[in-house]
């Protein structure tokens, strides 16, 4: 890679890494009317599985790294760190893997890695809390991911359109 890609590769992951933290911030000042405790829209998660398509995962990785990492020092607690990573980690595995298979949509990798995302989070508060059924509480957040991976998909779809091109620019 030349030297002027691998600089426009950086900045714009710094900006999506910072663009992710501020998403997810602004989110956590408006928690939805649910009766799902802590359930939010994810749409932070949009700019890591942007990241993943612009620039691969490695790339989607830091920017998921900064995101955990920042945010928790800055707004959160290591515990929040702790969910963050493991339903992160969760979620840009799963996305990462099935942008490699044919056929599989923004929208797919995004339904799959919010559902994941979920899961990993119920994992971490089962494991922290010693409390098994816990895991009844996935089914909701499940469905709800459906929804809300759905619109990130269907965002992180539009603003590749809109960002592909100015990447490609010399």
């Amino acid at each position: 890679m030349k030297k002027i890609d691998q600089t426009r590769t950086l900045v714009f992951c710094a900006l999506l890494a910072a663009a992710a933290m501020t998403i997810g911030y602004i989110e956590s000042l408006f928690p939805l009317p649910l009766p799902i405790p802590g359930a939010r829209i994810g749409l932070a998660n949009t700019v890591v599985l942007l990241a993943l398509m612009l620039f691969g995962a490695k790339a989607a990785a830091a920017v998921l790294a900064v995101k955990v990492v920042l945010s928790a020092l800055l707004f959160g607690t290591p515990i929040s760190m702790l969910y963050a990573a493991a339903g992160g980690t969760l979620a840009l595995t799963a996305m990462a893997l099935l942008g490699r298979c044919k056929g599989i949509s923004p929208i797919g990798q995004s339904v799959a890695g919010a559902v994941l995302h979920n899961l990993g989070q119920v994992l971490v508060a089962m494991l922290l809390t010693a409390t098994p059924r816990l895991i009844i509480y996935f089914t909701p957040l499940a469905f709800l991911a459906m929804l809300t991976g759905t619109l990130s998909g269907a965002v992180a779809k539009a603003c590749q359109r809109l960002l592909a091109p100015m990447l490609r620019r010399k």
